[in-house]
């Protein structure tokens, strides 16, 4: 009994004065809050090679996008000014391929819009020597 006694009364003598003197002894410090406003133009710089592989022989024309495409709307024509290929709002993380079956009709022309980037060109067939 008499142990618990000089337990409680040395945790209010001793114990919680301390406690109480490390709080009250600290002066609260004021936080300064910095904020960046948002700018009104980013410049963004993409180290993406847009570079369209086509390959393909008497039976298949094989185009390949290997960069991602973001809302891009592809199409590919023929000289006739037919459309062959017509794709609208695609996006792939990894890249695409389309195929013209029995391509007769060269040149393509390849139009891709994009929110990243514009290409237009045009696929023409290649003899071998």
């Amino acid at each position: 009994m008499k142990a618990k006694l000089l337990m409680i009364l040395g945790a209010l003598l001793f114990i919680l004065p301390i406690n109480g003197s490390i709080t009250t002894h600290h002066k609260k410090r004021q936080i300064k809050i910095y904020k960046e406003t948002s700018r009104s133009k980013v410049t963004t710089r993409v180290p993406i090679d847009y570079t369209i592989e086509v390959t393909g022989d008497e039976n298949y024309l094989q185009i390949v996008f290997p960069f991602p495409l973001y809302e891009a709307d592809i199409t590919v024509t023929d000289k006739d000014g037919n459309v062959v290929i017509e794709e609208n709002q695609t996006n792939s993380y990894e890249g695409k391929v389309l195929y013209v079956h029995s391509p007769k009709a060269y040149p393509y022309t390849l139009v891709l819009t994009s929110t990243t980037v514009d290409i237009t060109g045009e696929i023409t067939l290649e003899e071998e020597n």
